[in-house]
């Protein structure tokens, strides 16, 4: 009866082994599995839009005539803690893609007969947008005594409104993809 039970407690001590064996295992690769999510997470972008709108008082002559100069800029910044990579970009207007360089000239060529693009920046495919840093994707300026010739052109019911939209696709160093409009609200759309 002796040799069962010293048997038995073998067994025991085997089957705890094991089990314990199979816990650190398990332990391990769910650690693996954290530090994997938490490098992925420590370097996700996260782009947004914003729109700036700045009026400046301009003297014309001596006779103190003052002009209001405005100014609209749409910016894109990255509020993540990794690099955006460019994947595409576009102007969109009435569901008809264009390229961002063209795409004043080719759909609104009037508005430089009220104003003046005093930027355009081409992002280009691949280019890195860096964590916390902004860039100006344009930057309109005219005269406000010319405001609602320019939004009877545009076809906007409000000052300021843009009738197309920016979209841009981007990754993470990981890969990984997703969308923002510039007239949406909410997160940047993750695409599979």
């Amino acid at each position: 009866m002796k040799k069962k039970v010293a048997l038995n407690a073998d067994r025991a001590i085997g089957a705890s082994a094991i089990l314990i064996s199979l816990l650190t295992l398990f332990i391990f690769l769910y650690q693996t599995h954290l530090l994997k999510e938490q490098s992925r997470l420590s370097v996700r972008p996260r782009l947004s839009f914003s729109k700036n709108i700045t009026q400046s008082m301009t003297v014309v002559d001596s006779d103190s005539i003052q002009s209001t100069l405005i100014n609209i800029s749409l910016a894109l910044r990255n509020n993540g803690l990794g690099p955006a990579i460019i994947e595409s970009n576009r102007f969109v207007d009435r569901g008809n893609p264009y390229d961002i360089l063209t795409f004043f000239d080719t759909v609104y060529p009037k508005l430089r007969k009220y104003g003046v693009f005093t930027q355009i920046t081409e992002l280009k495919i691949g280019e890195a947008l860096p964590a916390s840093k902004t860039i100006d994707i344009f930057t309109y300026q005219y005269q406000r005594i010319d405001e609602d010739k320019i939004n009877d052109y545009l076809n906007i019911s409000e000052p300021y409104e843009l009738p197309f939209e920016v979209h841009i696709e981007y990754s993470s160093l990981y890969e990984e993809k997703w969308i923002i409009q510039s007239n949406s609200e909410g997160h940047p759309i993750k695409l599979d």
